[in-house]
């Protein structure tokens, strides 16, 4: 075994920023803990790791630290004499998915929250956002994620990589760092495809917002896959059919481009009659069509017909049992993000927003080109932490534990308030892993997941050199012929470097220790809003200088390597312009 490399002495002690980590995490949902209910499969051993055929490019024997410089090419440490930590060297690292598939594939993505534009528009407009304005899943969506290549023997390949950070006297946390991609164009993953779009045309819609989106549903229509069924509806007092549904053929975009230049803004929002509409067109397509689908598009809250947002949340759950997802696209910042994100949820879709014609353009342009696509489904995904570990948090989703073993159970859903519906149980295998994700979606992006672990209360370097902190293992179903697949991944920590005041801290690469840093600037916001909320600013803007600190710090640290794992946007330097936003609206 290598003996752990030692930073120079003039690397300071990282106690005092993983206080504020403390605080950030306590006030984002300290206490987080997973039930012990569910059925679970065996426990996983680390003997399962090496399955056959599967490639480990992470493991002991691929990248192990040694003397010649190796994974030890970058030790991070920053010329002002702050921490430092270890990159582990990975030449088959690449940029992010073209948007059209490419050469480097494409990547995936769960439904969910995709952005959080409403809270950047909150703090554009000179508004304090409220706790709940921002989601971890959203600001972990929206960024693009630098993976390994996609490996050609499968449809979906999980890249699991690992970080492991730890003070002088103070238990190790672990980051397991779940990407998703496919080495498939997107040619090779479409299938037929049924669409409704459900557009809000009530009086609020007026003026620019009604126009961005127009604007965005024409480019939308010219992108069209070839034999997508579409059907558009718009709702203001009622649900009125303006495109009715078929095959759009190139002689039918005249129609439809004159049909959404039509829609015009007037009356009150029945939102529950538009969805009900538009999910009982996507019912009735033909089964010919693999994929149904349902966009709703809408910038307020409901004010007419039936307004209870329970009912309407309610309504696209048994929608997506019945094989017709939901997606929605929430404009303005007038609107109910809990209800549309809610929608998106329980309708197994996404959940974008629109603050304005740029956000339009790439969000219809770029991204809902391919969020269309549904490349696999029925996802599950289980792993068996090293011992003494435990999950603190997986952002985004929800998650069980049973006799050492975590299972991701879906997408994180809205506490439920009394008098929701219940859905009845569904009934399924009762051997099969729960689904992590419903659905998994093309994207211009690669799809990331995070998890936070804790390590045992005394941890030594030497106990963790070499450690496989998690064997994963994950399976699907492909959305276009139904085949299904399953494979295991280890998770290994093949080097570590020890500070002077016993400390240590390892990252598998640059790309994670990016999404660390991304993950804890996302957790100061958070924070940040929760503590101001309770009408201490004062401590909510000390929270923000010292997580302005630590992201320069390390920034600076990893400047080589931005240019190929921080080239996309948003960025590092937009988590940083976000909080110093933030910490001047709170100091207003």
């Amino acid at each position: 075994m290598n003996a752990p490399r030692t930073i120079p002495n003039s690397v300071t002690r990282i106690a005092g920023f993983w206080r504020v980590l403390a605080l950030a995490a306590c006030f984002a949902g300290c206490g987080s803990t997973a039930s012990t209910d569910g059925a679970t499969n065996a426990a996983m051993s680390t003997d399962d790791a090496q399955t056959a055929g599967e490639k480990n490019t992470y493991a002991k024997d691929s990248s192990a630290a040694d003397a010649s410089g190796g994974v030890w090419a970058n030790p991070g440490v920053d010329a002002g004499g702050s921490y430092g930590y270890a990159d582990a060297s990975d030449a088959s690292v690449t940029a992010g998915p073209s948007a059209g598939g490419g050469d480097q594939g494409i990547g995936l993505k769960p439904g969910g929250a995709q952005d959080i534009g409403y809270f950047r528009s909150l703090l554009k407009n000179g508004q304090l956002p409220k706790p709940g304005d921002m989601s971890m899943e959203g600001w972990l969506n929206e960024h693009d994620t630098v993976l390994p290549a996609a490996l050609k023997d499968r449809l979906v390949t999980l890249h699991a990589m690992a970080a492991v950070v730890q003070p002088a006297g103070q238990p190790a946390e672990g980051l397991l760092q779940l990407g998703l991609n496919s080495a498939m164009s997107l040619k090779d993953v479409q299938t037929s495809l049924s669409l409704t779009l459900v557009i809000d045309n009530s009086g609020s819609m007026s003026g620019a917002k009604l126009a961005y989106v127009k604007a965005g549903l024409h480019v939308l229509a010219d992108k069209l896959p070839k034999g997508t069924r579409l059907t558009v509806y718009t709702f203001s007092e009622s649900a009125v059919l303006v495109f009715p549904g078929k095959v759009v053929m190139a002689e039918d975009l005249p129609v439809l481009h004159a049909a959404i230049d039509a829609v015009q803004a007037t009356n009150g929002t029945n939102l529950f009659d538009g969805l009900s509409a538009g999910i009982a067109d996507c019912q009735s397509a033909s089964s010919d069509f693999v994929q149904k689908r349902v966009m709703l598009l809408s910038d307020g809250e409901p004010t007419v017909g039936n307004t209870a947002i329970s009912d309407i949340i309610a309504l696209a759950g048994p929608a997506a049992k019945k094989g017709c997802s939901i997606s929605t696209v929430g404009v303005g910042l007038d609107f109910s993000p809990a209800l549309m994100t809610g929608i998106a949820q329980q309708g197994d879709g996404t959940a974008w927003f629109l603050q304005d014609a740029e956000a339009a353009k790439n969000v219809f342009v770029q991204d809902l080109e391919t969020m269309l696509v549904a490349v696999a489904q029925k996802l599950w995904l289980q792993f068996k932490p090293a011992a003494g570990w435990k999950v603190l948090e997986i952002y985004g989703f929800e998650w069980v534990e049973k006799d050492g073993v975590v299972q991701i159970t879906g997408t994180k859903k809205p506490a439920a308030q009394p008098g929701d519906p219940v859905d009845p149980p569904v009934t399924t295998d009762p051997n099969a892993p729960p689904v992590a994700m419903p659905t998994l979606f093309a994207s211009s992006r690669n799809g990331l997941v995070l998890a936070r672990l804790t390590g045992p209360a005394s941890t030594d370097p030497l106990q963790v050199m070499d450690l496989t902190l998690a064997s994963m293992s994950y399976g699907y179903t492909s959305s276009k012929d139904q085949t299904a697949a399953q494979y295991t991944v280890p998770v290994s920590v093949p080097g570590l470097v020890q500070i002077p005041d016993g400390g240590l801290a390892y990252f598998a690469n640059a790309g994670v220790r990016r999404a660390w840093l991304i993950m804890m600037d996302g957790l100061s916001l958070q924070a940040a809003v929760q503590i101001a909320a309770t009408g201490t600013p004062d401590a909510a803007k000390t929270l923000l200088d010292g997580a302005v600190k630590r992201h320069d710090e390390q920034v600076a640290a990893m400047q080589a390597d931005l240019p190929v794992y921080d080239a996309s946007a948003p960025d590092l330097a937009d988590a940083k312009a976000l909080m110093l936003a933030l910490e001047a609206q709170i100091g207003k």
